[in-house]
């Protein structure tokens, strides 16, 4: 059992011989950069760099309290470029819902706030938006909101403000901003799901934010791991890898010597994950619903 490859084709065989039924996929802005939603860290077409114009103190103040309190104008800007809606979901996407379709997806942990896994018919329960999303608002003091006054707000590109009486608190979609807390459905379901977990999936992410980045290290040690992504990332260097099974931390993953799990695809996401379908079996599924999702996002 286990990979016979550290490459997708060992995934594959892991996938078909039926040893992979719990599997967990765990997702960044790069699977949604094809769809025409820029990632953040890219330099040149990232959104942080594209908020230059703003004139933040920094390019992450826009997703801060402390400055939205003070100037919300820049993110209510960002938030029109990210609405859901406006972009079909992507191949990646559809290969998720497909997992699903089969009875084989666990879950989808994702750091994206574009809902485009909903959008490309994963139902509610399979998905954990660790950074929250545009499916719920509520003001600073707490007061929930409407998200249809929310979605006018930013397509009007002006700061919605409460409509509870005596209250005049500033309206924020359900993105978590830095130094809030994750939504308490990410910490429960971390725990209950990567006990489980057969085969994990990691596409598209620097894994630089925590503690989403960690959830990699919560899968059993001996559960295979499949990274699609442009770089490797993940990675620990050998000392720090020795310090962390020493403290009994994950280690991140190794696609070095000593590796008994990790498979890496080193490309585009929709590349990587159509590969993985054609070796599967599962091309023309794939094909479909992409399809069915571009004619939706046209309609």
């Amino acid at each position: 059992s286990g990979l016979t490859t550290f490459d997708v084709a060992g995934v594959a065989r892991l996938i078909a011989s039926g040893q992979s039924t719990n599997i967990i996929v765990m997702v960044g802005a790069g699977i949604s950069v094809s769809a025409g939603i820029p990632d953040f860290r890219t330099p040149g077409t990232g959104l942080y760099d594209n908020l230059a114009r703003y004139n933040l103190p920094h390019p992450t103040a826009v997703f801060e309290l402390e400055y939205f309190r003070a100037n919300p104008w820049p993110f209510y800007l960002l938030a029109k470029e990210l609405y859901p809606g406006r972009h079909p979901p992507t191949p990646t996407h559809h290969f998720i819902r497909l997992l699903h379709d089969k009875g084989l997806l666990l879950r989808c942990f994702t750091q994206n706030i574009d809902s485009l896994e909903a959008a490309a018919g994963l139902p509610a329960e399979r998905i954990v938006a660790a950074h929250g999303n545009f499916d719920a608002a509520h003001c600073l003091a707490g007061h929930e909101a409407d998200v249809a006054d929310v979605r006018r707000a930013v397509d009007a590109g002006t700061p919605l403000q409460c409509g509870v009486p005596w209250c005049d608190a500033l309206v924020k979609p359900d993105i978590v901003f830095f130094g809030e807390n994750l939504p308490a459905r990410f910490n429960q379901l971390a725990a209950q799901d990567f006990p489980r977990c057969d085969l994990l999936i990691v596409a598209g992410t620097s894994l630089g934010v925590q503690p989403f980045a960690g959830l990699i290290n919560h899968p059993r040690e001996d559960t295979p791991r499949l990274l699609v992504n442009r770089e490797l990332v993940g990675e620990m260097d050998e000392r720090t890898r020795k310090i962390a099974s020493l403290v009994g931390g994950g280690s991140g993953f190794n696609f070095g010597e000593g590796n008994t799990r990790d498979a890496a695809y080193l490309g585009d996401c929709d590349a990587g994950f159509e590969e993985l379908a054609r070796l599967l079996g599962w091309s023309a599924e794939l094909d479909d619903l992409v399809a069915a999702g571009r004619a939706a996002a046209r309609s």
